[in-house]
């Protein structure tokens, strides 16, 4: 049947007849033929579109050109297919015929490919070896995996880890920062002042807020005196005992230098406005791994203070040297006063008694009288004596001090050399003070005396100035002994000349006891002068330079409450005669002698005892006998204040004059208030003891 069927198609091809003709045109056998062919066409091109999209899906297939000539061999048959539905109605049997040429062409090519990978195709494993193999590799794979999980599981802990640490670094680094800024804070903050040399060669120092304020710089800057090229050099120096450090031996670079602290040095900073600052340094280098300095830290702690009050400490110790050395010169000189005015009551009472009962006419009166001169120029020197010792004030007075210096002006005039000149720059009123008006007049001759011999053979002024000023704390601390002063209004005396003045170191001593620039065997009177001073609570302030002059400015306490200035000058009738019967008391036989001679001559009976417990024995006897008791204070087994006390126990009414070689103010002192009835300065010649009992026996 086939046979035939190929024979009438090939007839029908032949002739150009459609196959509809060879079908009979039966409609149910055209319909067979073409839905067949198309249908079968239809799966022809599926197929090898279903190879194209497995063969593009799975790259890895082997032989992916055999796929393809497969899917073309079915294409070109499913294409014949079509051709044969066509061909039903319209005779193209030539397209037929090539399309099948084409076909078989794209067959054999397949058929040889097929051929040639037939025995590679037979070594490719089979389904079981290709399950072996996939469970070799699951087992690879999964070995893998959990080696990559493992890996995985490290890397992350690694990471873990990696990220602890950057953030631990993160946190030390912060801290670290902290720390440094707390450091930074603290460094500024502290009170001593900080320097730190960030090299080896200290050319960059950085300084701390309390070592620009030593240095009086910005806080920024850098405070090195060998700074870089082109920095500025700071404006400062380092000193040291005067004078200025070279670089290399200031601490910071010492201990660069050298790798060894710097400790305890001590500096003096001067900054660029002139004032200084002693510093106590300390430097301590900086080292390196290998023990080299690669910096340095210093401190400077401003010790100016110290110093300071180190070097009032030393002024106030020297002062105070000074003071117990005038104190105790003061005592001996007041005890060798004391005990030689008694030498001097026997000398010149004698010689006042001589002359009292000689006529005056007489050839030894010149001689009596230059005895007494030198007697009252020794009793002057006592007085200068007991002045040094604060113990010299006699007669105690409201005075006027303008009055004092107009009164003296007469024995200035004639003490100084003839070409100098005296100016008076007095102020018109002074408040009174209280003083003895023979020390005050001893202490303007003394000053105006040196004043003309510093002048010497040349012209020269000698100013004497008077007036109120006042008086501060600062004003104070530059007296010559100030002593208890308090600051205040004070009576200031002045005496200025333009003569050869002093250097300082004599400043130092012209108070020394007999330091003198003269000849020897001077030098007590300003010794005298300071001794005056205090005992009147006053102060000294001395000015001078060499080849300008000297100044002497004396202050003394106004008299506080209303006081008028009065001046005593007691006057003796040598014709006074007295009565009655009077007690003597002193340890010293001149003294005792030639008071009962005066006392005698006086018209007095006397009676002598040689220290109080004699006296008391005498008195006793018979108390309301003796008209008076002359008593010396300074006795031994009793003194005169016990024997006193004594006398008035036994009589409140008795009469007691006291003698003593020490001044009115220190004796009379302890008696205040007890009932003395008058006091006699030693040594006395007659004027003053008859001055002194008309007082007592209130006659005048």
């Amino acid at each position: 049947m086939s046979t035939t069927n190929s024979w009438f198609e090939e007839l029908c091809s032949t002739s150009f007849m459609p196959h509809g003709q060879c079908y009979l045109w039966d409609a149910n056998l055209l319909r067979l033929h073409g839905i067949s062919d198309a249908l079968i066409a239809l799966s022809y091109f599926s197929i090898p579109l279903t190879l194209l999209y497995f063969v593009r899906k799975r790259r890895d297939l082997p032989y992916p050109a055999l796929f393809l000539l497969f899917g073309a061999f079915i294409v070109a048959c499913g294409t014949t297919h079509v051709l044969e539905v066509v061909t039903i109605w319209k005779p193209i049997y030539w397209l037929s015929g090539s399309v099948k040429g084409l076909t078989a062409a794209i067959s054999l090519v397949t058929a040889v490919g097929l051929i040639r990978i037939i025995p590679q195709a037979l070594s490719l494993p089979s389904a079981a070896e290709l399950r072996a193999a996939n469970q070799a590799l699951e087992e690879k794979v999964r070995e893998r995996t959990a080696d990559l999980s493992r890996a995985n599981d490290e890397l992350r802990r690694e990471v873990a880890q990696r990220v602890e640490a950057e953030q631990e670094i993160h946190r030390l680094n912060s801290s670290l920062q902290h720390r440094l800024d707390e450091m930074n804070t603290l460094v500024d903050l502290l009170p001593v002042g900080v320097g730190i040399a960030t090299d080896a060669t200290g050319r960059d120092i950085r300084a701390n807020r309390a070592f620009a304020r030593m240095l009086n710089l910005p806080a920024d800057a850098n405070v090195s005196l060998i700074p870089p090229a082109g920095a500025a050099i700071p404006n400062f120096r380092i000193l040291r005992e005067g004078r200025a450090l070279p670089t290399e031996q200031l601490p910071i670079h010492r201990a660069l230098r050298e790798n060894h602290t710097t400790e305890a040095f001590e500096e003096t900073i001067e900054r660029s406005d002139g004032s200084r600052l002693t510093v106590l340094t300390n430097a301590v280098p900086l080292l390196d791994e290998a023990g080299q300095p690669r910096g340095c830290v210093a401190t400077y702690q401003d010790i100016t203070a110290l110093v300071e009050m180190e070097e009032r400490r030393r002024e106030l110790d020297r002062k105070m040297q000074d003071t117990q050395k005038l104190e105790s010169l003061g005592v001996l000189a007041g005890g060798i006063a004391h005990d030689f005015n008694n030498l001097l009551t026997g000398i010149l009472g004698n010689a006042s008694l001589a002359r009292l009962e000689l006529p005056l006419h007489a050839s030894m009166q010149p001689l009596l009288e230059q005895i007494e001169q030198a007697a009252h120029r020794a009793a002057d020197l006592c007085q200068q004596m007991l002045a040094y010792s604060g113990k010299g004030r006699f007669v105690v007075q409201q005075l006027d001090l303008n009055d004092l210096i107009r009164h003296t002006t007469h024995l200035l005039t004639i003490s100084i050399s003839k070409k100098c000149v005296l100016h008076f720059n007095l102020a018109p009123t002074l408040p009174v003070v209280t003083a003895d008006a023979t020390q005050l007049r001893q202490i303007i001759m003394n000053l105006v005396i040196n004043a003309s011999e510093a002048i010497g053979e040349r012209s020269g002024v000698i100013a004497i100035s008077s007036g109120v000023a006042r008086v501060d704390d600062d004003y104070l601390a530059t007296l010559v002994h100030p002593g208890d002063l308090a600051p205040g209004d004070y009576v200031y005396l002045e005496v200025s000349d333009n003569g050869s003045g002093m250097d300082a170191a004599t400043l130092q001593k012209i108070f020394d006891p007999f330091f003198t620039t003269k000849f020897t065997g001077r030098g007590l009177g300003l010794a005298a002068v300071l001794g005056i001073v205090r005992g009147h609570k006053g102060a000294l302030k001395v000015y001078s330079e060499v080849g300008r002059g000297s100044t002497f400015k004396l202050f003394l306490p106004r008299t506080v409450g209303d006081g008028e200035a009065v001046a005593v000058t007691p006057t003796a009738d040598r014709s006074w005669r007295g009565h009655g019967h009077v007690l003597i008391v002193d340890d010293e036989e001149p003294v005792r002698t030639v008071a009962a001679r005066m006392l005698a001559t006086l018209g007095f009976t006397t009676e002598v005892a040689v220290d109080g417990r004699e006296a008391l024995e005498k008195y006793r006897a018979g108390p309301y006998r003796y008209h008076l008791v002359l008593l010396d204070l300074t006795m031994p087994h009793l003194d005169g204040e016990e024997t006193f006390r004594q006398l008035r126990h036994i009589n409140p009414g008795v009469k007691v004059l006291l003698m003593s070689g020490y001044s009115e103010q220190e004796a009379v002192g302890r008696f205040t208030g007890k009932g003395l009835a008058g006091f006699v300065q030693k040594p006395f010649e007659v004027e003053r003891i008859i001055t002194a009992l008309r007082q007592v026996l209130n006659e005048r």
